[in-house]
């Protein structure tokens, strides 16, 4: 199961880092997003944090789990801080931001819950 947290983790990096660039104005074909720089740092830390979850779960070090639910509650607070800031129009709003944000609330659900309900496995009991 931690590759599977893993897998979710590594694509929701992608998802951070593919906004982030957008928000840093950056378009890709149809894809583009207002240039809101402070968006694009916080999607950075979150897409790094993210990525450093993701490898300690690959590499199966003894606080892997630990790290990447760490990571996960890091993107987490990034999202809504995101979400937050566009519900009080601290930025302009658009439908593919909104998607982007609920697919990478989906992305966290899911690596989060992999990660406290999977069975443990031998290295990581305890931690």
């Amino acid at each position: 199961m931690r590759s599977a947290a893993a897998s979710l983790m590594a694509a929701n990096a992608a998802i951070f880092f593919f906004g982030a660039v957008q928000h840093a104005g950056v378009a890709f074909g149809l894809f583009h997003e207002p240039q809101i720089i402070a968006a694009a740092i916080v999607e950075t830390l979150c897409g790094i944090a993210l990525v450093c979850g993701a490898a300690a779960l690959f590499r199966d070090r003894k606080r892997s789990r630990r790290a990447a639910l760490i990571a996960n509650f890091t993107a987490l607070s990034g999202v809504l801080l995101g979400i937050a800031a566009l519900a009080v129009g601290a930025g302009p709003r658009t439908a593919s931001n909104d998607l982007y944000h609920r697919l990478m609330l989906l992305l966290i659900v899911a690596a989060t819950l992999i990660l406290i309900f999977a069975p443990r496995v031998r290295g990581d009991a305890g931690h």
